[in-house]
Order: C-alpha cells, then structure tokens, then sequence
C-alpha cells in the first residue's frame, strides 16, 4: 500500500497493523495507547509499547523486569501528523518512529528526525513489514529508559495491554 495514494487514517491504520504485526513477534508483552502521568501537565501517551524480560537461558529470574527491555513506537502518518505536539514520547530502551518512506525521507532532509531514537522504521516495499530506514543509535544522543519498570508494566496493564500470541494458551493446548 503506498502512502501517497491513502487517506491519513489509513496510512495510520496500515503502520499501527504493521507495528502489531512486529510486536507480535518481537515482545512478550504489548499495549497501545499507553499513557503516562495522566491527569496532570506532564501527561503524554505513547501509541506502542512492547516488553520482552530478560530471560538468560530462557529461564525467568529475578530480576527478568528490570533488566527486561521495553520498546516504544510511535506512528506517525504525515507532516502535520509529526508536527501536531502530539506524541513523540520515547521512554523505552528502544524507541522508534515508524511512518511512510516518503515522510522518513522528508524528514532527514529537513533534518528534523528525533534524536532519542534508535531507528526510523517504514514499511517494506510489499508492504508486509517494517524495517529500518534510519539507524540513529550512534547520533550522540542515546535512547534509554525513562521510567522504571515498575511504571512501564502498570501503564501498559492500564492500557489494556495483551500478550503476544505465540505465549497465549488456548483451551485446546490445556485439555
């Protein structure tokens, strides 16, 4: 689906399932819309956030949730989108922007892409998945976690968060 052809709302609508489709597979845990410091001057909200514990040897420890790692996405279907103030909130240990090609490379040459973040993240050309279109990791303004983990979890559980898939049991798998 090319972005020059497709309405704002659709645009958002094919990166959100694209992001989905990529936390899915990425995370153990994710929620969209997931907000901080509601009620108050300082409240932001984050379109995507995923969770993935740390886990050596693929055996839970004590300490999987604070050394686990937590990715924030933020969608973003146009310039105006991207200039409206709202969102641009990156508190995870891995923050992305994922928008259209076209809007990526609009950005870079207006030097306007954000620095706390790792990467700028468009779709394939078939469409069928994101990958990296900008590395920013070594710009000289590293993305880090903002909040503890603690937070992260409670917002993202506010904000109905689900597990991915692969982790979910069916009723099948328990008969």
């Amino acid at each position: 689906m090319n972005s020059k052809t497709c309405s704002r709302s659709e645009t958002t609508a094919m990166l959100s399932e694209l992001v989905e489709k990529r936390l899915e597979s990425h995370a153990s845990y994710w929620a969209r819309e997931v907000s901080f410091d509601r009620g108050t001057p300082m409240w932001r909200r984050i379109d995507y956030v995923g969770f993935k514990p740390f886990t050596p040897n693929y055996a839970v420890e004590p300490v999987s949730v604070e050394l686990g790692v937590f990715s924030c996405y933020e969608v973003k279907s146009c310039l105006s989108d991207f200039e409206s103030g709202n969102g641009l909130t990156f508190y995870g240990d891995e923050n992305y922007l994922v928008t259209s090609r076209e809007l990526a490379e609009r950005l870079h040459d207006m030097r306007d892409l954000p620095r706390n973040i790792n990467q700028v993240l468009v779709p394939t050309p078939k469409g069928d998945r994101l990958m990296g279109l900008y590395d920013l990791s070594a710009n000289g303004s590293p993305s880090y976690r903002h909040r503890p983990a603690s937070e992260m979890l409670w917002a993202m559980v506010e904000a109905n968060g689900r597990r991915a898939k692969r982790y979910r049991k069916t009723k099948e798998k328990e008969a």
